[in-house]
């Protein structure tokens, strides 16, 4: 089934509707950047099938403008990046989850650029990180005005040609 797209899950077959069988060691189901970069890491372990309701690039990723925050030079910390959400949050955030949210953000947007995601870089090859509402500091990586539709480009380019999936 390796390079096709099932339009729909049932077949007509003398007058019986029959589902194509599948097996897969990991299903994923959505396409958006949590779905596939899912589906690329558990690609290293096994085989992968993702399930979307339309084109792979119909996803809430795509249309995302801003961009990824992340503590990547200082003066920034965790410390003050912590501090800033759960400020915003104005007392609805978990902090424990906020925590670990923000101390894994530089993982995540380097496993994005390890997948081939562009993001503005300065003259000096640096990050042009830019600073939004509510950061205190400038954090926030970002690929022109479409960070969504470039992080959705380099993770389908990795889908489509990983082997596992």
């Amino acid at each position: 089934m390796r390079g096709t797209q099932l339009h729909c899950f049932f077949y007509l077959c003398n007058g019986k509707y029959i589902t194509p069988k599948m097996k897969s060691d990991f299903l994923v189901i959505g396409s958006g950047s949590a779905g596939l970069g899912f589906a690329l890491k558990a690609a290293e372990k096994g085989t992968v099938t993702i399930v979307t309701k339309g084109a792979l690039n119909e996803c809430n990723t795509n249309y995302a403008q801003g961009g990824i925050c992340s503590v990547t030079y200082a003066p920034d910390t965790f410390e003050k990046h912590i501090e800033d959400t759960l400020i915003c949050g104005a007392g609805k955030c978990d902090p424990k989850a906020v925590e670990i949210v923000v101390k894994n953000a530089p993982r995540s947007a380097e496993d994005l650029i390890r997948w081939g995601t562009r993001f503005d870089r300065r003259e000096d090859g640096g990050f042009d990180l830019h600073r939004e509402g509510g950061h205190s500091e400038h954090r926030i990586l970002h690929y022109q005005d479409l960070t969504g539709a470039e992080i959705e480009r380099a993770l389908i380019e990795q889908v489509r040609n990983h082997p596992n999936i």
